[in-house]
């Protein structure tokens, strides 16, 4: 299931190594990415027939 650490957290910064995820026996599970990414869609009810617990993004900056 989705850390609760994690929760409500649409759009902000999750590094490598914070909790991502928590098993039913309480041991948390940590992200594993190289980089800074910024989950969105966080436990959405629309997601959960399809098995989709969040969405990864990568912040990107453009110059015009």
């Amino acid at each position: 299931m989705i850390h609760p650490q994690l929760q409500f957290r649409d759009y902000e910064p999750l590094n490598p190594g914070e909790p991502i995820f928590l098993t039913f026996e309480g041991k948390a599970i940590a992200y594993q990415g190289t980089s800074t990414v910024y989950p969105i869609f966080i436990n959405e009810a629309a997601y959960y027939e399809k098995g989709i617990a969040m969405c990864l993004t990568q912040k990107k900056t453009t110059q015009i």
